[in-house]
């Protein structure tokens, strides 16, 4: 109990709480690179999470300037980044805890230290009180584009179903059924540690989509003919890529049936 008070103490320094999440953060894009949770994320992706893993490495220092509330309204869409880490890793939270034994498993809980960090410092004992505000503003903000999201995914379901009753002849194009066509060769769907090779992209937009949407994948074809479908609808787009990101499964993914 001592210790666990010195350790609170001690990180309650904001530069000492700045260097933990700074590691903390390394530590797990590290884990990423080598076991691939997550995928490659697409281009607003890396954006979006450039600016909130930078925030929430440096808001502890900038809490009481001028800057308190563009950090805080950040660290309200950081919430949301890292809830979405800790869905998405689904069960792996509880094996999480028997992973524990070898170390590796006080990894699958970075997030949910940050969320209970954001949530203590930026709403329940914020430094600056009207930062509370901007905290709550973002959140109200990524709960909208959720519901959007959900919206988009259920509409583009539909265009998915008249796809399929035109003989896959004939496809409203637009960037949720690019992402629907392009499920498990381009983009990851979920995490499954037993499933070999995965594909490259990490598209958040699509995966929160079908969250809201029961998880229905709508194209219901082998991965053969979705790649072809693909190719046919959007043959300008890229559907094999140099799969960097998860260094375990490297070349199954390059050596695999499908691109022959």
């Amino acid at each position: 109990m001592r210790l666990i008070k010195r350790m609170y103490k001690y990180f309650s320094k904001p530069r000492n709480l700045a260097v933990l999440n700074g590691f903390l953060i390394t530590l797990l894009i590290l884990l990423n690179t080598y076991f691939q949770a997550f995928c490659i994320p697409t281009t607003w992706t890396i954006i979006v999470i450039a600016i909130c893993f930078t925030n929430t490495i440096l808001y502890p220092i900038l809490d009481k300037t001028k800057l308190a509330p563009l950090t805080s309204f950040i660290n309200g869409v950081t919430l949301f980044v890292f809830i979405y880490c800790v869905i998405f890793l689904e069960h792996m939270n509880l094996l999480g805890l028997v992973m524990i034994i070898v170390g590796l498993g006080l990894a699958t809980f970075i997030p949910h230290f940050f969320i209970a960090q954001l949530i203590w410092k930026n709403l329940i004992k914020p430094t600056v009180i009207t930062s509370r505000y901007y905290f709550l503003a973002a959140i109200i903000l990524c709960i909208g584009t959720v519901l959007y999201i959900g919206q988009d995914y259920k509409k583009a379901i539909n265009s998915i179903e008249k796809f399929k009753a035109s003989g896959y002849t004939q496809l409203d194009k637009n960037f949720m059924t690019e992402k629907i066509l392009g499920m498990h060769f381009i983009y990851h769907t979920r995490y499954c540690e037993f499933d070999g090779w995965r594909p490259p992209k990490h598209e958040p937009i699509m995966v929160i989509g079908m969250w809201l949407n029961k998880r229905i994948d709508p194209l219901s074809v082998d991965l053969k003919t979705r790649l072809e479908l693909y190719k046919k609808f959007f043959p300008d787009n890229k559907y094999k890529f140099d799969c960097t990101c998860g260094i375990e499964y490297r070349q199954d993914y390059h050596n695999d049936e499908l691109w022959k």
